[in-house]
């Protein structure tokens, strides 16, 4: 049984935190629901679980590209996490598909921009650099040239 599940609420069920899970007609499971044993969608990004994704993943450097505007919204693309081997990049895995380590990446552009709002086209990179534990978007506001540190 996976550490932790009684720290959290079962999404299946409903059950808080410190209580066992129920089956529909609300008697106490035999066993603990599936989904209450993964991390949540939000628990990933919470303390060191995207850290220590990426390093499971032998990843020291995480790049999620995107762009938005005023009026269109905003997009990610092709997430890549890649390692450092002898001075040279070389990518590791390359993902389109949501997972819940894809929405932790992207998390920092819609915390930043939300649904691009009053902003003017922003094309840029959210870069996750597992060595210093930083994380920084950088790119292009308009014609203006933009890096921000955002932990």
């Amino acid at each position: 049984m996976a550490r932790g599940w009684r720290e959290r609420g079962c999404p299946a069920c409903g059950a808080r935190a410190d209580e066992h899970c129920r089956t529909p007609s609300g008697r106490e499971a035999s066993r603990v629901h599936a989904a209450r044993l993964r991390p949540g969608r939000q628990e990933l990004l919470l303390a060191q679980g995207v850290w220590d994704e990426l390093e499971r993943r032998n990843a020291t450097i995480a790049v999620v590209p995107f762009s938005g505007r005023a009026g269109k919204g905003g997009s990610t693309g092709t997430i890549t996490l890649s390692r450092v081997e002898n001075d040279e990049l070389i990518d590791v895995e390359r993902w389109t598909s949501h997972d819940e380590l894809a929405y932790a990446l992207e998390a920092p552009v819609w915390d930043r921009y939300g649904m691009f709002a009053g902003h003017p086209l922003i094309r840029g990179d959210v870069i996750w650099t597992v060595e210093d534990r930083s994380v920084v978007i950088v790119g292009r506001r308009g014609d203006d040239r933009f890096e921000e540190s955002v932990s």
